[in-house]
């Protein structure tokens, strides 16, 4: 796989060296894979060079021949065979990249307190960010074509209420107007009201329907209806003319009355307007009076509380003179007797042996604080030593489980890939019928040479 394919020039197996751990070329076989791969070369006869990890990815450009071949086949890419010196240069120059990287982690004071890479977790603070983003567009575009879909289904819906509303009214219409009781042919057999329906059997002297059996005369038949009305009519019009004009002249027989009233109502207004006013001057005057009240009982009142301070003041100011002479209080007599020894009374302080006691139990109090605060700092040191143990074992344990994983995950791949090429195998040994359910000549045999 490392020569060229139809005729083109050798494949190129040199490329930079990506940053991979030892794990990764122990499980690789000794060799170094490269996230970034070389372009396919096409050369001079128009053949391919084939991609080798430490290459490139495919470009686009589909060379002759290969139209119809998928995107990852073209970008297929196999493992380097590389020689032991080019072997050895890759992993100096791995190492050496490895080192400037360490050296720049222990030369971070922030990195070599906290013990993580701060580029890893600024890069997974930034992945993370872009992602919330990401779906927080997506949530909201998915929110937007909701909404759409909600309005559409809204307005189909109230379309089809509006449409079954029509339907339902045109059809209710019909049934009124077209399929009633009344529309019926033998309505006039069930009409409740066909008597009150129907004609009078005689309209008039002249009515065609009457012959000559039917002359005769009706109690309660009105013939001269016409007249009464219009003579009802002139009666209520001239009764109503004569209901006006009396009014009128009831109205100007009491025209003056309505002036005499209102002059009687002005002089009552005028009388209740006076008494009013006579009623707020004396309450004004009582108001004056009881503010008067008000302001002497409280001038006495002041007068009373400023004598009482002032009294109070003298018997404070006797009192703090008698304390200023006191010579209890002060102090001032003599409390050393002639022999030199002080009073029982009056003594208040210790001896020079006393306080020379005091002076040797706090040194004691300081020699004891200092053991102490130095026992809490070689505690607090050695948790601190403790926690950073854990730290690095919990570290070492989390990088040995990833190595675990990644060796787990390349195992498992070559697995699939074995059983991949063991079945395209066992398929190729079956030739073009090896799906169907052909019995081989050897079912036969274990039960004999005459069964069949």
């Amino acid at each position: 796989m490392a020569a060229a394919m139809t005729g083109g020039p050798a494949a190129d197996v040199t490329g930079s060296v990506g940053n991979h751990t030892p794990q990764d070329m122990d499980a690789t076989g000794g060799g170094c894979f490269d996230d970034t791969a070389k372009p396919v070369d096409y050369g001079a006869e128009g053949g391919m060079a084939l991609n080798v990890h430490g290459g490139g990815a495919h470009t686009g450009v589909v060379p002759p021949g290969f139209e119809g071949i998928d995107s990852h086949v073209l970008d297929a890419a196999p493992r380097a065979r590389l020689s032991p010196e080019e072997r050895l240069q890759r992993e100096v120059a791995r190492r050496r990249q490895q080192d400037l990287e360490r050296r720049a982690r222990i030369f971070d004071a922030k990195v070599r307190t906290i013990g993580i890479d701060k580029e890893t977790l600024d890069r997974q603070v930034a992945e993370k960010a872009a992602r919330k983003k990401e779906e927080a567009e997506r949530a909201r575009i998915e929110d937007r074509q909701f909404l759409g879909v909600n309005r559409t289904l809204h307005v189909q819906e109230k379309e089809r209420s509006q449409a079954r509303f029509e339907a339902e009214k045109a059809a209710k219409e019909f049934s009124m107007n077209y399929l009633n009781f009344q529309s019926r042919d033998v309505f006039d057999l069930n009409d409740p009201k066909a008597i009150t329906k129907a004609p009078p059997t005689r309209l008039h002297d002249t009515d065609e329907r009457l012959g000559p059996a039917s002359l005769q005369r009706f109690n309660g038949e009105d013939l001269h209806k016409g007249e009464r009305d219009r003579q009802q009519k002139m009666q209520i019009a001239s009764t109503l003319e004569q209901q006006v004009f009396e009014k009128k002249m009831i109205h100007k027989m009491h025209e003056g009355e309505d002036d005499l009233y209102r002059a009687q109502a002005q002089d009552v207004i005028e009388a209740r307007n006076e008494m009013e006013a006579q009623e707020t001057g004396l309450r004004n005057a009582i108001m004056s009076q009881y503010q008067a009240d008000l302001l002497a009982a409280i001038e006495g009142r002041a007068a009373a509380q400023s004598a009482e301070q002032e009294a109070n003041q003298r018997e404070n100011q006797r009192e703090l003179d008698f304390h200023g002479s006191d010579p209890f209080l002060q102090e001032n007599r003599p409390h050393i007797m002639p022999n030199g020894k002080a009073l029982p009374g009056q003594y208040k302080g210790s001896t020079r042996d006393e306080r020379i006691e005091v002076f040797g139990q706090q040194l004691e109090q300081c020699a004891e604080n200092s053991m102490k605060k130095m026992q809490e700092g070689m505690d607090d040191k050695n948790h601190h030593n403790q926690t950073e143990s854990t730290r690095k074992t919990l570290v070492m344990m989390e990088r040995e489980k990833q190595r675990m994983r990644r060796a787990m995950a390349m195992e498992v791949a070559n697995h699939n890939r074995a059983m991949l090429q063991k079945q395209k195998d066992s398929l190729a040994e079956a030739g073009p019928d090896g799906h169907k359910n052909k019995i081989h000549p050897d079912f036969f045999e274990q039960f004999g040479v005459g069964t069949r």
